[in-house]
């Protein structure tokens, strides 16, 4: 018989209460019981009373016991934690910038309050409230107002296939580590049902923003509203272009002859390949929201929300600006005049 440690069940505690009323001691029980001296030892301990040891009132401690040491849910919706973080969500922050900030205010306590949260927790709470008022409040809160979480399921590719595509698992190493400025990502941002669009071209060095203004989402179009843009940069700036595989993108091999880029296409279903120019539609979105049309806005309009975002500290950048990188790299670079791109000027 081994000496295991294991659950005891209400026969075994009543054995216990009727094997001490009779004398037995703590090994002799064990052996009766084939339970460890030491099971045995730490039951009686624990629930003996003046008047003996009682197999039922062990048991219902024990059961408390065990209810009291589950995991707690520190962000149930009746904490004054997730209080606070609702407080903190209706004030546009981000479930990130809460758990950054009171790990932040954590570190400098000489007493730890517990409060701390990762932002995942907090994206959990919110998406597991019952459907209702406040759930709907609180997910309008968030950067993407997802109704759900999780990825859309791929299904079947639909989208015509562009012709003479370079995928890029082609794209030199160079860019991947974005050490080297003149590498852009783009894409277009879409309106209600489709019908009106803004392209977005964003560096991976410094993630200043150029802001497009499309007409339509026609190949031609598109092409040339995007090499009217790319061409405004100074020619060292304007290295490559890594995009979907959109069919606005048709006539890539235009826009490559008339700006001198290399154009590079990502996976399907791969957004992280391209996640600066994600981010960045992510930013964007607080200008520009989901489910508004897009075609009433001018060149003019979208410069605005560009020095916006220009001018808006990054923490990819260290917390510096597109605009002060930009201007650092010019600064830095005698080969790269200093001018207005887009008419976005940079050194505001």
């Amino acid at each position: 018989m081994g000496n295991i440690r294991r659950e005891l069940m209400p026969v075994d505690r009543v054995m216990i209460e009727l094997r001490l009323a009779d004398g037995w001691g703590v090994r002799a029980i064990a052996r009766q019981l084939g339970r460890s001296a030491g099971t045995i030892s730490d039951e009686i301990a624990r629930h003996m009373t003046p008047t003996g040891y009682h197999a039922e009132a062990g048991g219902l401690a024990a059961l408390e016991r065990r209810r009291r040491s589950g995991r707690r849910n520190r962000l149930a919706p009746e904490t004054p934690l997730f209080a606070e973080v609702c407080r903190l969500l209706r004030l546009q922050w981000s479930p990130e910038q809460i758990s950054g900030r009171r790990k932040r205010i954590e570190e400098g306590m000489e007493t730890q309050s517990g409060l701390a949260v990762s932002h995942e927790a907090i994206y959990t709470a919110i998406y597991a409230l019952p459907r209702g008022e406040l759930r709907r409040e609180l997910i309008a809160c968030l950067r993407q107002d997802k109704p759900l979480r999780g990825r859309k399921p791929k299904g079947s590719e639909r989208r015509g296939k562009l012709c003479n595509m370079t995928n890029i698992k082609e794209r030199p190493e160079e860019v991947e580590g974005r050490l080297i400025p003149g590498h852009w990502e783009g894409d277009l941002i879409l309106g209600t049902r489709g019908a009106s669009a803004v392209g977005t071209l964003v560096e991976r060095t410094t993630r200043f923003v150029l802001l497009v203004c499309m007409p339509t989402r026609k190949a031609e179009v598109v092409a040339s509203a995007f090499a009217g843009a790319l061409n405004a940069i100074p020619e060292p700036l304007r290295q490559t272009l890594t995009y979907d595989q959109g069919k606005e993108m048709a006539d890539h091999q235009d826009l490559a002859k008339a700006t001198g880029m290399r154009i590079f296409f990502a996976d399907p279903h791969a957004p992280w390949q391209r996640g600066a120019n994600e981010n960045t539609n992510g930013l964007l979105r607080q200008y520009l929201p989901k489910g508004i049309s897009l075609a009433g806005l001018t060149q003019d309009d979208l410069n605005k929300i560009a020095i916006l975002l220009n001018n808006r500290p990054r923490k990819a950048l260290g917390f510096a600006t597109p605009n002060e990188k930009l201007r650092a790299l010019i600064a830095n670079n005698t080969n790269i005049s200093d001018t207005i791109i887009q008419g976005v000027r940079y050194g505001t």
